[in-house]
């Protein structure tokens, strides 16, 4: 798009910003049909409540049938509301110009603007949610791939930044894959409060539709393919906040993982990698590099996402019946939050499908600790034949003097009296080994897999 201003609309930048499908459910035009055919719902079933001329309902839907949502008719919406500052008096004029008579003085009657729009942004959300499930479905896929593949690929698990004790790399794609697991229950469970009509006039009182509306607003809803709310929610804007407060843990999760990806990608650790495309350059000054852009980039859009998290917090404080500082500040952060957590999805998947696991490098990083990773399962030995707190205080000695002298915790260990008075030489080298220390990674990883009902992709 020539002369764009936002960077999700910029023919170089676009595509790093959203997906193509996301992009066509909340571009302009795609606003303008989607309210224009609210409206054109909202007529005909007015029509059948006797509440407007039924020949009014057909020209309105021939009229919206027929209308090109072109930049003429664009550019004149938008010179009207430059005059009238009011946000779909000037699509209804533009609609009225193009209706039969009759038909142009029955639009978008007895409703109010948050009836259209919010209306219309519960059609789409519904739509994008099934598309996060969707996307969530193929990256569960890769991560399931993952934890069975490495399920008992041993690697160190760390705690503050330092290794801890040995784990599994199929562990860790399993949490990561019951922590999107969740995420997607949770998108599931927001159905039940998302998917309702705005139908509610002025001040949310109906009093504008008709002697039976709470009838007419059932059967709006329905021929929208979603529900009527039990009481108005022009001053509630918690449905849209719990929406992008779930975005934001879906992608503050894409954020995690990629995170970790960065993080092992570092040649120093050199455990996991994305995977390389021919012709990926890294750096224009530094040609040897490869750098993981995919990942870094899942953290850039996970920060938009969580800042219009926060900034829908801030809309569910509100005047009274209706405030225009609320639910219009929602017209920048909802569509915006979508199209990110769409391309944070596609990213994720990407960097999954493609993930270079490097099994070698995960022992050769454990082999450095020299020993001090069996810490704990010596400690726990130990603690039978003397008690816990006194073997933690034996084990933290000699851990503490041999990283003095700058010996292995085996060598330290084979060396002192106490340990050879309490632990046989066998008894110390089974202790040692990887196997005994992993506990129930690989169980719980079987244990997951089995819990979740996955789709075919």
């Amino acid at each position: 798009m020539i002369n764009s201003v936002h960077i999700s609309d910029s023919s170089i930048y676009g595509s790093a910003w959203t997906t193509p499908e996301l992009r066509a459910l909340f571009n302009e035009p795609a606003r303008i049909k989607g309210w224009l055919d609210v409206m054109t719902v909202l007529a005909e079933t007015q029509a059948e409540f006797g509440m407007i001329p039924k020949l009014a309902a057909v020209q309105i839907r021939e009229a919206v049938q027929t209308l090109q949502i072109d930049d003429t008719f664009l550019k004149k919406i938008g010179e009207h509301y430059a005059v009238s500052n009011h946000s779909l008096l000037g699509l209804i004029s533009a609609v009225k110009a193009r209706c039969q008579p009759l038909a142009g003085e029955w639009l978008c009657y007895g409703a109010t603007v948050q009836d259209i729009t919010d209306t219309h942004t519960m059609r789409v959300l519904k739509t994008v949610r099934q598309s996060f499930i969707e996307q969530l479905n193929n990256i569960k896929h890769c991560l399931i791939a993952l934890a069975k593949k490495h399920q008992n690929t041993v690697m160190a698990g760390r705690t503050h930044g330092q290794i801890g004790l040995p784990i599994t790399f199929g562990y860790k794609a399993a949490v990561w894959l019951d922590e999107l697991h969740r995420h997607e229950q949770r998108l599931l469970e927001l159905a039940e409060r998302m998917d309702v009509v705005q139908l509610a006039g002025g001040v949310g009182s109906l009093s504008s539709l008709g002697q039976k509306p709470l009838a007419l607003q059932a059967a709006f809803a329905k021929a929208l393919d979603l529900k009527p709310p039990v009481i108005s929610w022009t001053s509630s804007r918690d449905r849209y906040a719990e929406w992008l407060n779930v975005l934001a843990m879906l992608c503050a999760t894409a954020d995690k993982i990629g995170h970790e990806i960065y993080n092992s990608q570092r040649p120093e650790i050199a455990e996991l990698s994305e995977g390389f495309t021919t012709g990926t350059v890294g750096s224009i000054t530094m040609p040897q590099k490869r750098n993981p852009e995919i990942s870094e980039h899942l953290g850039t859009l996970a920060r938009l996402v969580r800042h219009h998290a926060a900034f829908m917090m801030e809309n569910l404080v509100g005047d009274h019946e209706r405030d225009g500082r609320s639910w219009k500040g929602e017209w920048l952060i909802l569509p915006e939050s979508c199209l990110a957590t769409a391309k944070a999805l596609q990213l994720l998947q990407t960097v999954l499908q493609d993930l270079q696991v490097h099994e070698q490098t995960m022992l050769n990083n454990l082999e450095r600790t020299q020993g001090f990773i069996f810490a704990e399962t010596v400690m726990l030995a130990l603690a039978q034949r003397l008690g816990k707190q006194s073997a933690h205080s034996l084990v933290y000695e000699l851990a503490m003097l041999a990283q003095v002298q700058n010996q292995s915790f085996q060598e330290i260990l084979a060396t002192d009296a106490r340990i050879q008075s309490l632990l046989t030489k066998n008894e110390l080298q089974q202790l040692c080994g990887l196997e005994n220390c992993i506990g129930a990674c690989a169980d719980m990883v079987d244990q997951l897999i089995a819990s979740i009902n996955l789709p075919e992709s």
